[in-house]
Parts: structure tokens; C-alpha cells; sequence
């Protein structure tokens, strides 16, 4: 859901939030579609008081007729009010109905034990790419909710920011995840000294802002490696303990990336695509292969996100894609983790829509998107120091 921090807070999902809980909110309109009927049956007379009271409402709600041409005598309005409040609330409930099923269709139709996700101190929780960004703003989103909640950054920068004095339970650790030989150690180093890990949470991307052709064999290593390889091999390390007690969450960062390839981030594009499968197919195993249905899985669809990846302003439209806030993406994360239930998380919610289009002609998708993102106006040129086999040598700077 969207927050006020988002592009300073009016934007599309403002309007469809006001929209879905007013007009579109099957408890208001589908008692007053049946309000409406009542009143409008031919026993009910017109000018008693009740009618005399409602058309008063009417007449408010409606305006005036000379505003919209609305004809308010009563007998007429009713019936056309009930059957307006009737499609509204219609639509409205099948809305709640497609959520209802996303929502079980993603967990494998399994219900959370009681009190499954209500002690935070029990879990382990391990944050990629914790240093800054969107990792930085999630763990201390977690710790403003428990502080007492165990968490493991793992990094190649150092942190950035300054945990609160109080906070006994955060392990840094740092390691190259672009390298699969430091990912088997620090993961060794993770079981030893803090336990297994109940929820993961592959934060940590890097992008190199060049075109297929202007890219060194450096840059697409090192981007595989970091976006779609560690998040593999993190998995290997620590999913088995999760499927043995049939309790955990991953979270994958996808991109709209993934939807709309952009020029010059191809590379970074095909290793969020991998991701985006990555989620996908691990979810039909934890089913079918490892019956673990309680291992929830958690994809987040962003658009631009206000981190030291990005710098400047998407020329997209900023009412219906606006540049997302740190803050308003951790609390998205950090909510799903508390609800105990894994899903896809778009954001904006524009993105559910591009994803939807990708089933249109290939024609309508390029008029209507992909041609978008030809000129994005936005510097997402990389500032990693890499070795020409891919080995970060300096971390990014803000």
C-alpha cells in the first residue's frame, strides 16, 4: 500500500486508495444499493419523512440539477441509486475476492500456525546490502517494531549509519557476494555464531548503467553474480533449515526492470528477470518437492527508489509512476513480514497493470510502456570500483 512518502503524497495510488474505500468498498455501497431498493418499492410513499429526509441527501450528494442535469425526484433517483450502489458494490467485492485469492494462492493455501509470527526474538533475520539503502531503512523499521528482533547484515561497505545504543542483538558481516567462495564462509560463520536464519531477505544489487556493447566482461560478472547468482546460492545456505521446520520468509527485490527492459540496463534487467523466475519456480518447490507450504515467499516489484543507485528524476509521469522513498518500500517489506503471509508487492501499483500488459500485443505493450523507458533521464551509471573479472574493489558511495 502506499504511504504519504511517496512522490510527497498524491499520486494514482492515492486516487485508487480513496476510490477503493469509498466508492469501491463493497460495505458501504452494497447496503446502500439495498437501502436504496427498499425505498424505492411502490408501498413506500414518497412524501413521508424518511423519503422527504433522503431526498434532502440526495439533492447534497448529487449536486444540483442544473450543475449535472440530474433529475432528483425521489421515485426516479432510487432506483437508479440502487442500481449504481449495486454495480459498485459488485465490483467492489470482486475485487476483495481476487485479493483473497492471491493472497491464499501465494501460501499455498496454508494458514499460519497461532502465533507463528507473533514473537519477533525468535527469528533470525539476515539483511544483503544492509550498509544503506533500502536494506539500511528495513532493519531499522525491524528494530523500531523489536528491538530485541536478531538481525545479520551482510555487506562488502561498511554500515552507514549508526545503530541505536540500545540495540544488542545486530551482526555485521562482510563479505563480496559476488564471489561464491566468500558467500559459503560467511554463511558458515552466520549458523556458528547467531543461528539459522528464519527469514532472508536478498536486498543487495548493483547496477552498472551501460549498454550491452559499452559493458566490460567486469560489469555483466559482477551484476549476475550479484543479483541472481548470491541470491541462489544464499538460499542453498539457508533455506534447508527453514524447510526442516516448515517456517520462514524469503524476500527477492525484483524490478519493473524485469517488465520493461530500459537501454542500458539490460544486464541489470536479465538478472531482476532471473530473479522474478527465481521466486516463481522456488515456490512451486517448496510445495511440490520439499513440502514446506509454511516458507513464505515475498517478490517486490519497485519502480525508482530514491538510493544511491539512482540520482536525478525518471522523466516518467510522476502522477501515475513516482520516484519511490526508502521508507515507503522497508515499511511494505517489513509489513509482509509481519503479516506472516508472502504475495508480490507492487509498487507503485501501477506496476500490477504493466504487468498484466506483458500478455498484450507486442505492438499495444511498446506504444504504451516499453517505448517509455527509452529516456529515462536518471544517472544509473555504477560507482563500484570492479576488477575485470568482476571482484568489487570499492564499494558504492553515496
Amino acid at each position: 500500500m502506499a504511504t504519504h512518502r511517496e512522490n510527497n503524497g498524491f499520486h494514482i495510488d492515492t486516487v485508487a486508495h480513496i476510490i477503493r474505500k469509498t466508492l469501491l468498498n463493497e460495505y458501504v455501497t452494497l447496503p446502500l444499493a439495498a437501502a436504496a431498493t427498499w425505498l424505492s418499492r411502490p408501498s413506500f410513499s414518497s412524501s413521508s419523512p424518511a423519503a422527504t429526509h433522503l431526498g434532502r441527501i440526495l439533492d447534497v450528494v448529487l449536486a444540483s440539477n442544473s450543475a449535472f442535469g440530474i433529475n432528483l425526484d425521489l421515485d426516479l433517483a432510487l432506483p437508479q441509486l440502487a442500481r449504481l450502489a449495486l454495480w459498485l458494490g459488485g465490483t467492489g467485492l470482486l475485487l476483495s475476492a481476487n485479493t483473497l485469492l492471491n493472497k491464499w494462492a501465494s501460501n499455498n493455501w496454508t494458514p499460519c500456525l497461532p502465533g507463528e509470527w507473533a514473537h519477533w526474538e525468535r527469528e533470525i533475520v539476515v539483511v544483503t546490502g544492509g550498509s544503506s539503502g533500502i536494506g539500511e531503512h528495513v532493519v531499522k523499521a525491524l528494530l523500531a517494531r523489536n528491538p530485541r528482533t536478531r538481525i545479520v547484515i551482510i555487506d562488502f561497505a561498511p554500515l552507514s549509519w549508526t545503530p541505536p545504543p540500545t540495540t544488542k542483538n545486530l551482526h555485521y558481516y562482510q563479505a563480496d557476494l559476488s564471489k561464491p567462495e566468500q558467500i559459503r564462509a560467511v554463511c558458515a560463520r552466520v549458523r556458528d555464531e547467531v543461528g539459522d536464519p528464519t527469514v532472508l531477505i536478498n536486498n543487495a544489487g548493483l547496477v552498472r548503467g551501460r549498454t550491452v556493447l559499452e559493458g566490460t566482461y567486469g560489469d555483466v560478472e559482477a551484476t549476475v553474480r550479484t543479483n541472481l547468482t548470491a541470491p541462489f546460492l544464499l538460499l542453498k545456505e539457508f533455506l534447508p533449515a527453514m524447510v526442516r521446520a516448515n517456517h520462514g520468509h524469503v524476500v527477492s527485490l525484483c524490478s519493473s526492470s524485469a517488465l520493461m527492459p530500459p537501454p542500458d540496463l539490460v544486464d541489470y534487467a536479465a538478472s531482476k528477470a532471473g530473479v522474478q523466475a527465481l521466486h516463481e519456480g522456488l515456490g512451486m518447490e517448496l510445495r511440490y518437492r520439499h513440502a514446506a507450504p509454511r516458507v513464505r515467499l515475498t517478490n517486490c516489484v519497485f519502480n525508482f527508489i530514491k538510493t544511491p543507485l539512482v540520482r536525478g528524476t525518471p522523466t516518467q509521469p510522476q502522477f501515475l509512476a513516482p520516484m519511490l522513498h526508502v521508507e515507503t518500500v522497508s515499511e511494505a517489506i517489513v509489513d509482509a513480514l509481519y503479516s506472516g503471509y508472502g504475495g508480490v508487492l507492487y509498487l507503485p501499483g501501477l506496476m500490477r497493470y504493466v504487468a498484466m500488459l506483458r500478455a498484450a500485443p507486442e505492438w499495444l505493450f511498446r506504444v504504451l510502456i516499453k517505448n517509455s523507458t527509452a529516456q529515462l533521464g536518471v544517472d544509473l551509471r555504477g560507482r563500484q570500483a570492479i576488477d575485470a573479472t568482476g571482484s568489487l574493489q570499492q564499494a558504492e558511495t553515496k
